[in-house]
């Protein structure tokens, strides 16, 4: 009897049939992830063009046409897209609230573009820089020369009719220089105050440019020149009627000229020309007929006063 013929050899048909079982199992599993991943693809691009319309609604429900930030709106709405993860399984709440924030995104720019078109005009400080106390001194200086002149006229006067010498008058010069700087301290006081409040009219100017700039609604419109305009106009103004304000309120004469008589006559010294107050306030007065010569003459004839 002869043994038994051993059983065939199959095991390279098995080998081949796993692979292939496992080869069909990849590519049912790779099938099944590339459907899965296009319906994550189609979930994004779904929530992107619903996101479209939600951001709509809200730029209408401001009253604020979405049309005309359409390019605007897709780029931010494109940007939200681009960081939602492929594997994302609900990629619409990447887009909630898009519509508020995209709003603000360009609402804020808006705000940042109209404050920037104000920066040329209205520098720091551009007040103090355009209105200064140089502008105001030419006046203070007419109004002081026009004040001393009329003191002057009041001494010379005297001397003219012989009230006082060439040393009284000096005298009594010496006194109206001493009150210039004290003039001067007065007619810059009110130079200074007149500056300071176009100054401020200028900075209040500037403030509410600024705040309206910085409150602008999305879709409105900004003038800068409203604004610069606003303070051409009050700084012209200003410039026009800055001598007559001057002298406007300047509280009558800033010189002490009721003095002035007795400190040129007493300059004078003995012996000079007897002090007249009608002559000091340029009054004369004729005596000649009215002198009673039957009477001593008491007078002391080197007295000024």
């Amino acid at each position: 009897m002869s043994a038994p013929s051993p059983p065939p050899d199959n095991s390279l048909q098995v080998e081949a049939m796993k692979e292939q079982n496992a080869q069909q199992a990849q590519a049912a599993q790779d099938a099944k992830d590339a459907q899965h991943k296009q319906e994550l693809a189609d979930l994004r691009q779904g929530a992107r063009t619903a996101a479209t319309g939600t951001v709509g609604d809200y730029f209408n429900q401001q009253g604020v046409d979405p049309t005309a930030y359409e390019g605007s709106i897709a780029s931010q709405l494109n940007n939200i897209m681009s960081g939602i993860s492929p594997t994302d399984e609900n990629p619409g709440a990447a887009f909630t609230g898009a519509g508020a924030q995209i709003f603000n995104q360009l609402q804020t720019a808006g705000q940042t573009k109209a404050n920037q078109s104000l920066n040329q005009y209205f520098t720091p400080n551009f007040e103090m820089n355009r209105v200064t106390n140089q502008l105001a001194q030419p006046y203070e200086q007419g109004v002081e020369a026009d004040q001393y002149a009329k003191a002057d006229s009041i001494i010379k006067n005297m001397l003219d009719r012989g009230v006082l010498t060439s040393a009284g008058y000096n005298s009594a010069k010496a006194d109206l220089d001493n009150q210039v700087a004290g003039v001067n301290a007065k007619l810059n006081e009110i130079g200074t105050g007149l500056v300071a409040g176009e100054q401020q009219k200028l900075r209040d100017i500037s403030n509410t440019a600024r705040q309206t700039a910085g409150n602008l609604q999305l879709g409105a419109a900004f003038d800068p020149t409203s604004f610069t305009g606003q303070a051409d106009t009050s700084f012209n103004d200003f410039l026009t009627n800055l001598g007559n304000n001057i002298r406007a309120q300047v509280p009558g004469s800033l010189f002490n000229t009721a003095g002035l008589a007795a400190i040129g006559g007493a300059g004078q010294g003995a012996g000079n020309t007897a002090y007249n107050p009608q002559a000091a306030q340029g009054l004369t007065t004729d005596t000649t007929d009215q002198t009673d010569t039957s009477k001593p003459d008491t007078s002391n004839p080197n007295s000024i006063f």
